[in-house]
C-alpha cells in the first residue's frame, strides 16, 4: 500500500464522526464542543477519600521459594494492573524518574485486573476500584503459572503495584444541585519478598484534579443503568457517550477536547503521581546515603 493510500485509509479513524447507528447516539444531546467546555476542580483530600477503602494488611502465601538466600530488596518489580498503554507509561516513566540510587534493578509487568466497579464508577466506587485492581493483580501473580514464571525469572525482593481508576463524583453545589466531576485515583502498594516473614503492605494514595462533566452527558450515561443496586457501578462511561455524539472526541481522554486549557487526563494523573511519595524500599546499611556533617 502506498503512503498516500495508507493516509487516506486512516483518515476516518483519526477524526471520528458520530455514528447514528451507535446505541449511545442520542440526537437530543448537544454536540457542539465549543458549547460543552468544562472547568477544572481542585483535587479532594486523598487520605480522606481513600482511607475507608484501604484493605487490611494481607499475608499472602510465599510467592517465591527463596531457598537458602533471600532476594535483594533493592531489586524492584513494578506491577501495573491494566492493559492501557498510556497508564502503563505513566507509572514506568514516573518510577524511572524518581528511582533512588540504591535501587539496583527496576522492571515492570502488566497484569490486567478488573476493578469490580463497572465501566463507569461513581463516588466511593472509584477508590474502591483502584484497590480492587491491586488485589486482583497480586492474586493473579500468585495463581497464574505464566506470571509466577515471570516472577521467578526476575526474582525481585520488592514488588510495587500501581493502579489508576477514574471515576465521577456527584458533588453538590451551593444551591444543592449535583455537579458531576471526573477525578482520578492513584494507588501504589509495596510488598516485600525479601523476608521469610512478610510484613504489612505499604500504601500510598493520590487524587488528581477533576474536570466537571457535561450534565447532559452524565445523565445520559446514567440512563444506561447500573450493575449494582446502589447506583455506583455504571454500565456505560461518560466518555463513551460523549465520543458517540461529539465529533473528534476520544472516550478515554475527552478532557482534552472539552476543557479550555486542552488538558489531558493523563497530565492530571501525572500531576497526582508527582504529589505522591513512591513507596520505595528503604536504603539500609551500605545502601544508605552518606550523611554529610
Amino acid at each position: 500500500m502506498s503512503q498516500s493510500t495508507a493516509a487516506t485509509a486512516a483518515a476516518p479513524n483519526s477524526d471520528p464522526k458520530p455514528d447514528n447507528n451507535n446505541r449511545l447516539y442520542d440526537p437530543a444531546l448537544p454536540r457542539d464542543g465549543t458549547l460543552l467546555q468544562q472547568t477544572l476542580r481542585p483535587a479532594p483530600d486523598a487520605i480522606a477519600l481513600c482511607t475507608p477503602h484501604i484493605p487490611p494488611s494481607i499475608t499472602t502465601e510465599p510467592i517465591i521459594d527463596v531457598g537458602l538466600s533471600l532476594p535483594n530488596p533493592n531489586d524492584v518489580l513494578l506491577i501495573i494492573p491494566t492493559a492501557n498503554a498510556s497508564k502503563t507509561a505513566l507509572f514506568t516513566s514516573h518510577l524511572a524518574a524518581t528511582r533512588p540510587s540504591h535501587i539496583t534493578s527496576l522492571t515492570h509487568l502488566q497484569i490486567p485486573a478488573e476493578s469490580g466497579v463497572g465501566e463507569q464508577p461513581y463516588d466511593s466506587a472509584g477508590p474502591r476500584g483502584a484497590f480492587n485492581r491491586v488485589l486482583g493483580a497480586v492474586s493473579a501473580l500468585q495463581v497464574d503459572p505464566a506470571h509466577r514464571e515471570a516472577l521467578l525469572k526476575v526474582r525481585p525482593g520488592t514488588v510495587i503495584v500501581g493502579a489508576v481508576e477514574n471515576f465521577v463524583r456527584r458533588e453538590r453545589g451551593a444551591d444543592g444541585v449535583v455537579v458531576p466531576v471526573d477525578y482520578g485515583v492513584v494507588v501504589m502498594c509495596r510488598m516485600s519478598l525479601a523476608s521469610r516473614e512478610p510484613g504489612p503492605w505499604e500504601w500510598r494514595v493520590g487524587v488528581s484534579q477533576g474536570v466537571t462533566v457535561p450534565v447532559e452527558y452524565w445523565r445520559a450515561a446514567e440512563a444506561f443503568g447500573f450493575e449494582d443496586e446502589a447506583g455506583t457501578h455504571g454500565k456505560v462511561t461518560v466518555g463513551e457517550v460523549i465520543e458517540a455524539n461529539v465529533e473528534g472526541v476520544d472516550s478515554g481522554n475527552w478532557f482534552e477536547s472539552l476543557t479550555a486549557a486542552r488538558v489531558s487526563r493523563y497530565d492530571l494523573l501525572r500531576g497526582a503521581m508527582e504529589g505522591m511519595e513512591v513507596p520505595w524500599p528503604v536504603a539500609t546499611g551500605a545502601d544508605a546515603p552518606a550523611v554529610v556533617v
